[in-house]
């Protein structure tokens, strides 16, 4: 009975001879730490080991000839799921699968609420390597993105966009290329027509498409500043067509030979009009529940980086002391600003991804900006000085475009956000993740101590 329970869902159950069937091999000696002290997710190491998550691939789809398997993004709560999404090389195509390791006694509730898949190049849609109670879904199926599979039929497709965008019938017929996808969070693809008109696709939770949906409609392209303007929408479907804006990313530019000063000139102007507007029903991210958050950070660095926990649980501390119980700034931000957000065109700077937008404190945005120009100079990937350069040249431009007094506390919005991605070199397995948290952690001390 088993087996015909799988099939209709559109998955396979797979049975392996343990949990811990040659995980080991890519796993460094923190890692293997790590799987020793959360014994109550069997399938950990096997989720973030690639080779043993790519042998374990090929002995449940063996006909679909996995070659490589890339880890893009880890979500981690111990003892309790780890999510790791990968990208995945077949012979022929590359696939997107979200892989859930969990407490084994949580694997028989979540798949109740899974609906069938839909298969796909590995055959069947979900797949359940049951002894380590470890589940692969794989792309289109995603259970909070449910239109992703009709996005991707190519019989439904066609009428979807129709009602997505009833008056650009040169998109019905589209291609999807995506861009970025977070399982059972977002997806974002660029729709291509055959005659190369663009619009940017958006497939969100019920949660998010509402705040998305409405963020969407209260800023205006102003000045030197662009946003994309919604060109359809499906509550239903929880779908957003927006308008596609040209230019080149400002994170690109930053790393070219020559310094684009100018380029963070006109962006300092383009969020200082930004802020600058009068945005009504925007959420409200008050500086006490930016300081409820430390807590959270420092609970994952600790876990995953022990011998950081007490360094992270005292940095959280002084962090939350200078931010609990100061009164919120009601000014429009973008509330996730970096230079991943910005498209430059010319003397027109567009300001992308308006979904987290929500009332909050300047500095919040220009610390948030500054904090990754810092992350990349950890990395080495810029130098100090550059770094030095880009914060004037940003300051500059806001400050001459805004009719608001200077922002205040830029420097400590800098370290709360090199605090809060201390966590991101493990989600992203970054190369020497461990020294690179450290090295997140001790940035944002220093520029904590030069503010006394």
């Amino acid at each position: 009975m088993e087996f015909f329970w799988c099939l209709a869902l559109g998955l396979w159950s797979l049975r392996t001879a343990g949990p811990f069937e040659n995980n080991q091999s890519m796993l460094s000696s923190v890692e293997t730490d790590l799987l020793r002290r959360d014994r109550a997710i069997p399938g950990l190491a096997l989720a973030l080991d690639p080779d043993a998550f790519l042998a374990a691939l090929r002995r449940a789809a063996p006909a679909a000839d996995p070659r490589t398997a890339q880890i893009t993004y880890v979500r981690y709560k111990p003892r309790l799921y780890c999510r790791v999404a990968y990208r995945v090389a077949l012979a022929e195509v590359e696939l997107d699968l979200d892989v859930r390791a969990c407490r084994p006694e949580d694997l028989a509730p979540w798949l109740a609420d899974c609906k069938p898949c839909v298969p796909g190049p590995l055959g069947p849609g979900r797949i359940i390597i049951d002894h380590s109670a470890v589940v692969l879904t794989a792309f289109p199926n995603d259970l909070r993105l449910p239109e992703l599979r009709h996005l991707f039929d190519p019989v439904e497709r066609p009428q979807l966009l129709r009602e997505l965008l009833p008056g650009r019938p040169e998109l019905w017929q589209g291609n999807l290329r995506g861009l970025r996808y977070r399982p059972e969070r977002r997806y974002v693809a660029e729709l291509l027509s055959a005659h190369e008109t663009r619009t940017i696709l958006k497939a969100y939770t019920r949660k998010a498409y509402a705040r998305a949906r409405h963020n969407a409609s209260v800023f205006q392209s102003r000045g030197v500043l662009r946003v994309a303007r919604p060109r359809g929408c499906s509550e239903a479907r929880r779908l957003v067509a927006f308008e596609w804006l040209p230019g080149r990313l400002l994170a690109d530019l930053w790393l070219a030979p020559r310094i684009a000063c100018e380029a963070l000139t006109a962006t300092g102007a383009a969020l200082a009009t930004l802020h600058d507007q009068h945005a009504d029903g925007l959420n409200c991210w008050t500086p006490d529940a930016t300081a409820a958050d430390f807590t959270v950070v420092a609970s994952e660095v600790g876990f995953i980086c022990p011998d950081l926990a007490r360094r992270a649980d005292d940095l959280a501390r002084r962090l939350g002391a200078q931010l609990a119980g100061t009164p919120s700034a009601q000014c429009a931000v973008h509330g996730d600003f970096s230079a991943n957000q910005v498209l430059v065109d010319q003397d027109k700077v567009a300001i992308i991804d308006l979904d987290w937008a929500s009332y909050g404190e300047p500095a919040d945005d220009l610390g948030n900006f500054i904090a990754q120009a810092e992350r990349f100079a950890l990395r080495g990937a810029l130098s100090p000085a550059r770094v030095e350069l880009f914060k004037d040249a940003l300051l500059e431009g806001y400050a001459r475009a805004t009719r608001r007094p200077r922002a205040q506390r830029i420097g400590l919005y800098t370290a709360v956000q090199l605090f809060r991605s201390a966590r991101f070199p493990f989600r992203v397995r970054e190369p020497d993740w461990p020294q690179r948290t450290e090295s997140l952690l001790e940035r944002a001390a220093a520029i904590l101590k030069m503010l006394r």
